[in-house]
């Protein structure tokens, strides 16, 4: 089924004017942002912008056919979509500006994010999301109990541009894919009131929603149908934290698994997106184990428990979750780890395992059932001879 190259390849030759901003637009901007443009596209505070076209073709003469060193997520985007996008007369003449990338360790702070001034009189906020690496899993996790780094980043960020925007006489559409899709919508719901009412729409591509334990306000009642949420049919990151009766359009994919987040597989069609009715069957089981998880950990535990379920995960050395089972010795350091925790962070976490890694995690669940086997018969064996030690003590005193 067709995906964004076709979509490139039957809507580049049409203009905004000609046919306006769609759902299928939003999600091409959104991943424009996994593209590393460092010295390509200038900073806030430079005042310059470049037109989309030369950018993506500076970045090809400086990636040659092999652009994946320049990708900065999981997303499999390759030269063809470079350039697909950079040549199209719907995207190729658009100024891009305000390219921002931090990391800081020290604050377990990853942010980029750049700004698409669209001919039609429309900017674009495009916030870069997360990879599925464990890494990345445990940061979702996180937006369970705290505010992140990130989170306050993106609201500063998308106040400024609000701010310039207002100056401009342009309108604002903001969105992201997978954690960007959370900054979007954290950073459109708390940014100013005076300013958020530029914002035409806020799109969150498979991305986390907020807990209500951390953030009180609702988005659908801040946003209101300017919050437009967009999934595929197997949506995990996407689900975490959401609400059952937010409405959102869910998209169909030619991945299975998790393999759908990257939206690189979503399936378009001339006019949009390709949709679908529900979730797949095996994903909302997924993500009831999820929710329950969650419902049952109380804010302030959430974050021990956020550790030990990653900390055990990585402690094989994994930095994915298809490496976690991927060798015997990587396999048994992840059990050891396991055992160590309680059975509902187990559980948990052999619920991510077993539906998000390719390979067989049959011998993971053997070997945790032989172990809990094992320590019910040892506590069986250690009562039985507390008994007849017991017993044996009582007819020794007898006269």
């Amino acid at each position: 089924m067709a995906n964004m190259h076709d979509y490139l390849t039957w809507r580049g030759d049409i203009s905004f004017e000609e046919r306006p901003f769609n759902i299928a637009d939003n999600v091409i901007l959104a991943t424009l942002s996994y593209l590393d443009f460092s010295g390509i596209v200038a900073g806030e505070r430079q005042g310059r912008s470049i037109k989309l076209s030369l950018a993506c073709q500076r970045l090809l003469d400086r990636a040659g056919d092999d652009v994946a060193p320049f990708v900065r997520s999981l997303a499999r985007l390759d030269a063809r979509f470079v350039q697909l996008v950079g040549q199209s007369r719907r995207f190729g003449s658009a100024m891009l500006h305000s390219y921002a990338d931090i990391v800081d360790e020290s604050r377990s702070l990853q942010f980029a994010a750049l700004q698409v001034d669209l001919p039609s009189g429309e900017t674009y906020v495009s916030f870069r999301g997360t990879d599925t690496t464990l890494v990345g899993w445990r940061e979702n996790f996180m937006l369970g109990f705290e505010v992140t780094e990130a989170q306050r980043e993106a609201r500063i960020y998308l106040e400024q541009a609000l701010a310039q925007a207002q100056e401009r006489g342009r309108r604002v559409l903001v969105g992201g894919h997978s954690k960007g899709g959370n900054l979007a919508e954290y950073a459109s719901v708390t940014c100013a009131r005076d300013l958020r009412e530029r914002i035409v729409a806020v799109y969150t591509n498979d991305g986390p929603g907020m807990s209500p334990d951390v953030m009180r306000a609702d988005s659908r009642e801040v946003l209101g149908d300017r919050l437009v949420r967009v999934v595929p049919t197997y949506s995990v990151i996407g689900m975490l934290f959401s609400r059952p009766d937010d409405p959102c359009t869910i998209v169909r994919s030619n991945a299975t698994g998790i393999g759908q987040h990257d939206p690189i597989t979503w399936q378009m069609l001339p006019t949009g997106l390709a949709e679908a009715s529900e979730l797949l069957p095996d994903c909302r089981v997924l993500n009831e184990s999820i929710a329950e998880w969650a419902a049952g950990v109380p804010l302030d535990e959430r974050e021990r428990m956020t550790d030990e379920v990653f900390d055990a995960l990585e402690a094989g050395g994994a930095n994915t979750f298809d490496e976690i089972a991927a060798t015997p010795e990587g396999r048994q350091k992840v059990l050891r780890a396991l055992l160590e925790t309680d059975d509902k962070t187990r559980d948990l976490a052999m619920a991510l395992v077993e539906r998000m890694v390719n390979t067989s995690v049959g011998a993971m669940r053997e070997a945790l059932a032989q172990w809990r086997r094992g320590a019910l018969e040892a506590a069986d064996d250690a009562r039985r001879r507390l008994q007849e030690a017991s017993e044996e003590r009582h007819q020794n005193k007898r006269p």
